[in-house]
Formats: structure tokens, C-alpha cells, sequence
């Protein structure tokens, strides 16, 4: 996704806002007053708030698949492919904080079709892609092939998820990606086949 330099200052606006303020805080007086600019603008750059907000799931969905095509070029043993795909979310979670606020809060979306369906097919492309490592890291035998997948994913995505909220409402007071290190090698150890 190409944006100008204005759209990406509202978008990283609108990020704020909505981590600050909630989706319902985001409205057109609210970003036009952060940014100082008009509502015409605005208009001109996104043309309504819903746009700019799935304009929002499309760049998070773009960072994304930057990482897993990174990752899938890469000569990787399947855990580790889903090792660099979850610490890579905690380093992003980190430096762009607001964001966490926004992808992590999908309870926003629920009653919003549209923005729930690209939520769906963003997690969707997460869970294919890390459910195809852990079928991969058990046909290799370094995963139990006795175990659903799908399941082993829900874990994973699930303690993650978990530790990301614990670290927001905590005021973002621990070192995520450490934790988060500490948090995969947890599960790691528990669903390894040892060799």
C-alpha cells in the first residue's frame, strides 16, 4: 500500500486517537483538531472515517505479510518460522504502541461487518501460516503429530494475545519482547518432541 506523507500522518493519527479515545473517539472533529488541519482534507485524503479505518487494517495487514514472506524465504525450521513471526509482533507491538491498542482490540469490530471480515482475514493468513509451520515441524517429528494443530495455534496466538493485553493494561511497564522470548520458549518446551 502506497500512501503520500499526509495520508500516513493521519493514519498514525487516527492510530493515536484510537488507542487513546477508543473507535467511537475517532471522529472527523477529533483528527481534524489532532492534526490542525480542515475537514475537506480529510475528505481529500480518505474520504470518511470508515475508509481511514480500513485503510488502518489494510497497513497492519500489509506489515504483516512483509514478515511472512521474509520469513518463508528464509531457511527456517518450521518452530523457528513461527518463533520469528510471533517475537516479530512483539517488536512491533513495541514500537508502535498504539497500534497494539487498535489490532488488539477486534471487539471494536464486531458489530462492522466489513472491518470484521478483513479482521477475520487477517487472522486467518496468521493462523494458515503458522498452523502450516506446525504441520510441517510434525511431519519432521520435532512436533507430537498427535496434536491438532489448529489447537497448538490457539495456544500460541491466544498466550500471546494475553501477554500483549497483560502488558497494556499494566501501562506497557515490562519489556514485552523479553517476556514474550520467555513466553514462546515456554510453549517451545511443551510441544516439542524431544530429540
Amino acid at each position: 500500500m502506497e500512501l503520500t506523507q499526509s495520508q500516513e500522518d493521519i493514519l498514525q493519527a487516527a492510530i493515536k486517537v484510537i488507542a487513546r479515545k477508543g473507535y467511537k473517539g475517532l471522529t472527523t472533529n477529533v483528527l481534524t483538531k489532532e492534526l490542525k488541519i480542515s475537514e475537506a482534507e480529510l475528505a481529500h485524503h480518505f474520504g470518511s472515517i470508515d475508509k481511514l479505518v480500513e485503510t488502518i487494517l489494510e497497513y497492519f495487514d500489509d506489515l504483516s505479510d512483509l514478515v511472512m514472506v521474509e520469513i518463508e524465504n528464509a531457511e527456517l525450521e518450521p518452530l523457528e518460522k513461527i518463533h520469528r513471526l510471533i517475537l516479530d509482533r512483539y517488536h512491533l507491538f513495541n514500537v508502535q504502541r498504539d497500534l497494539t491498542m487498535v489490532m488488539l482490540s477486534t471487539e471494536i469490530f464486531y458489530y462492522d461487518r466489513i472491518k470484521d471480515q478483513r479482521i477475520s482475514k487477517i487472522m486467518g493468513k496468521h493462523g494458515k501460516h503458522i498452523t502450516s509451520c506446525l504441520k510441517e515441524a510434525q511431519a519432521q517429528g520435532s512436533v507430537d503429530p498427535g496434536v491438532d494443530p489448529l489447537q497448538l495455534f490457539r495456544i500460541i496466538v491466544g498466550s500471546t494475545k494475553f501477554l500483549v493485553s497483560q502488558w497494556n493494561l499494566s501501562g506497557q511497564k515490562f519489556d514485552l519482547v523479553a517476556e514474550g522470548e520467555k513466553l514462546f520458549q515456554t510453549i517451545r518446551k511443551l510441544i516439542e518432541v524431544p530429540q
